[in-house]
């Protein structure tokens, strides 16, 4: 059985280029893992956060508490863009860790990126369940072709906005022409990431790889005014970009090339996502 975790980073506000901390990009983001190696990813998560980040289990006196230890993307990136010097290595010895751990586990991920628009609406209502029937069509993809069955686990937002995503995928699954998710064991299931270790990893993969790097790929003309467009965070794009595209599942349907690392524009017009992982190392 493969599971397929997904968590959102950014936030559906608008683009103020005059705004601080305005968010230039909304992205949803997932990892898709083997359910054999569950226990294996995570025990080493939290072994990670125990490593790197000894103070925030302080008073804790089980091991098992860990795992509702978050160490957050967006706490990683305020680390690297404000932290001293030694702050900045250690978030990278971190990264640089956790990235090696999913290349050894053979994790896959599978994004959607949108770009906004300065000073125009994002209407993230529409974004987020669409994005959702994309990942879902790369995951049951994957499936078919291994012949596996599948469980999606949402990070969860609230009733009113979860049961909808579930019931799209339900009216697919459940199609009348048969073509709906037939891999799928049951509808997308929603949790909370303090008990979810691969939750956690999808934060990570979302808000402290992606996010910056798209962030620097498409706005770097904000470096000097948004601090999620600090020049600082070339270093992640730099060291961890063909990595990080090294690991998407990508499908071919119709002669179109589909899954992995999505960018969007001005609602869905398509860009290369070439420029979010940076250039070849020579």
């Amino acid at each position: 059985m493969l599971m397929c975790y997904v968590d959102e980073s950014g936030d559906t506000g608008a683009l103020v280029p005059s705004e601080r901390n305005t968010q230039p990009v909304f992205l949803i983001s997932a990892v898709i893992v083997k359910q054999s190696s569950l226990k294996h990813l995570t025990r080493a998560i939290i072994d990670l956060k125990k490593r790197f980040f000894p103070a925030y289990g302080n008073g804790l006196t089980h091991w098992h508490d860990w795992l509702k230890v978050e160490v957050k993307g967006a706490s990683l990136r305020r680390s690297l863009r404000e932290g001293t010097h030694d702050a900045k290595r250690h978030v990278i010895g971190f990264m640089e860790q956790l990235l090696r751990l999913m290349e050894q586990q053979h994790v896959q991920i599978v994004s959607r990126i949108y770009l906004k628009v300065p000073n125009t609406a994002f209407v993230g209502s529409s974004v987020y369940p669409a994005a959702i029937q994309r990942l879902t069509m790369a995951f049951e993809d994957k499936l078919q072709r291994e012949n596996e069955q599948g469980i999606f686990i949402l990070d969860s937002r609230n009733k009113v906005k979860n049961v909808p995503v579930a019931h799209g995928i339900f009216t697919m699954k459940f199609s009348a022409h048969g073509t709906g998710y037939d891999h799928l064991a049951e509808l997308p299931l929603f949790g909370h990431s303090e008990n979810h270790a691969m939750l956690q990893l999808a934060d990570w993969v979302g808000s402290a790889f992606l996010c910056p790097m798209a962030v620097r790929a498409f706005y770097p003309n904000l470096e000097n005014v948004c601090v999620h467009a600090d020049a600082v965070f070339d270093i992640v794009r730099n060291r961890f970009g063909q990595r990080i595209k090294a690991l998407q599942y990508r499908y071919e349907r119709d002669g179109h090339k589909l899954g992995g690392v999505s960018v969007l524009a001005g609602g869905n017009n398509k860009v290369s996502p070439v420029q979010v992982f940076g250039a070849k190392s020579p």
